[in-house]
């Protein structure tokens, strides 16, 4: 814990700087642990980010700390270092140390994809439901091994839900509670294995959906995807066993799939006795209308693998997913997992179930998607305000990020580099392309949901900096 003493001669970089080179040389912060970052720690103590920012600086020159690209600032090895307790510091100012000078550069505007900002978590509610519970009689199940599938009250609120809100209709038998998308997708890895082992999937999609496939020696099909949506035309003659969709939002480029690609799409499983895995991974982030239906509640054969996710909704932390399957596959699931245990802990599962039967989950989704929604809105405006048809957004009305074309041919490598160069983090797309040469050069990939609305109107307008005025 880090405090400032406003009547101290001593200036305030000056006071966290002693206070955490002290707690490293003390071991009280080990190596290799993140420090909290330059924005976080200065809101969090009530001063500005130069305040921080100088202290961080000073560390770094001396090697207590290290800068890492995107990541932050983590502790060096100091153990071995000689240490005079009464070095007196310099004044940073006359160091002239750049953040550019660093080994690795700061973001301080990072629009990366996935995080959430750790005050949309309901802490109080989940400490009151983690508390309620451990009081409990169901606090016996602790010390036992929980149900395989999950524990039931989780699948009976999830069957609920889905049927509320995505229109679905299955059973608890049919819920399977998994730790991630991953790990769903290397059970389904086996359980849909045959001789001709491949999986039609989209081109961009989810790099680590595909991650998932290719170490289960998976081939990969391409369905091509782009701003317009899928062309599913060419899956017809693939032999896929089946194929990996992101239909209520296209991972990357966030197009919705519209419903006679939906029926193409089943009709496809049904003729070929392939499957459809639909991740879902983000529906409830919807903003211009109302989510879209399942892609499940249209089949009526079965065909459809549903996975479903907490990440995006409450927290990717808790490592808590799921997954739908068709009632033919539930037999091959129990002869392959009969002896697995459920991975995820049973009171995360249990608070959870309880959090969503009280009708609170639904309640967080709402505040969630007006939050981002006011994020949303204030990225498309400023993009468009500042950049005009300089820039072309994708994506829009739904999620956590857009896809940022550029009309003249600005290359993605050129465009990182410079928002760099002013502290701004934006991504590449090519990691979403199988065949990466395929991917064009003129885009690039930015979330917002780690950023404040002043963020994103401060990240963007030194982008414009960036971009349009400094042309190469």
């Amino acid at each position: 814990m880090i405090y400032i003493q406003e009547n101290s001669n001593d200036p305030m970089y000056l006071q966290i700087y002693r206070q955490i080179k002290d707690d490293i040389e003390q071991e009280n912060i080990v190596h290799g642990e993140r420090l909290p970052g330059i924005r976080t720690l200065a809101q969090t103590l009530g001063i500005g980010r130069n305040t921080v920012s100088q202290a961080y600086t000073q560390l770094a020159v001396e090697g207590y700390i290290q800068a890492r690209h995107g990541s932050g600032f983590f502790v060096l090895d100091a153990s071995n270092k000689v240490m005079e307790r009464n070095y007196v510091l310099q004044d940073t100012n006359s160091l002239s140390v750049e953040r550019s000078e660093l080994k690795q550069p700061v973001s301080l505007y990072d629009f990366q994809y996935g995080g959430l900002t750790y005050e949309q978590f309901p802490f109080k509610l989940w400490r009151k439901y983690t508390s309620q519970i451990l009081l409990s009689p169901q606090k016996d199940v602790v010390n036992q091994y929980p149900d395989k599938q999950g524990d039931l009250l989780l699948r009976q609120e999830i069957k609920k839900y889905l049927h509320r809100s995505r229109g679905m209709v299955c059973c608890e038998e049919q819920i399977i509670i998994g730790s991630g998308l991953h790990y769903s997708l290397d059970i389904l890895c086996k359980i849909l294995r045959k001789e001709n082992n491949t999986i039609a999937m989209e081109e961009p999609g989810y790099n680590g959906a595909r991650d998932v496939f290719i170490n289960n020696n998976y081939n990969l099909y391409p369905i091509p995807a782009n701003k317009d949506g899928l062309i599913l035309s060419s899956i017809h003659g693939s032999g896929a066993c089946a194929a990996y969709v992101t239909p209520s939002h296209q991972f990357p480029y966030g197009t919705v799939m519209p419903i006679f690609q939906r029926k193409e799409l089943l009709n496809w499983a049904i003729d070929s006795d392939a499957y459809v895995i639909e991740d879902d991974y983000d529906s409830e982030l919807r903003y211009d209308a109302n989510p879209v239906p399942a892609l499940h509640s249209l089949d009526t054969e079965d065909r459809t693998i549903y996975i479903g996710t907490f990440s995006k909704s409450l927290s990717p932390s808790l490592r808590v997913n799921y997954m739908v399957l068709p009632v033919q596959l539930l037999a091959r699931y129990y002869s392959m997992f009969h002896s697995y245990n459920s991975p995820a802990s049973w009171l995360t599962q249990r608070v959870l179930g309880a959090y969503m039967r009280d009708g609170n989950y639904e309640i967080h989704v709402r505040k969630m998607c007006l939050t981002y929604k006011r994020r949303h809105d204030v990225f498309v405006q400023e993009a468009t305000k500042i950049f005009g048809r300089k820039v072309i957004l994708h994506g829009r009305g739904a999620g956590l990020h857009f896809i940022l074309e550029f009309p003249d041919g600005k290359e993605e490598e050129w465009l990182i580099k410079q928002a760099e160069k002013v502290g701004v983090k934006v991504y590449s797309m090519i990691p979403f392309w199988n065949h990466r040469n395929d991917c064009p050069r003129n885009i690039i990939f930015a979330g917002y949901s780690l950023l404040s609305e002043q963020q994103i109107r401060e990240g963007i307008a030194l982008l414009k900096s960036a971009w349009f005025s400094a042309l190469p």
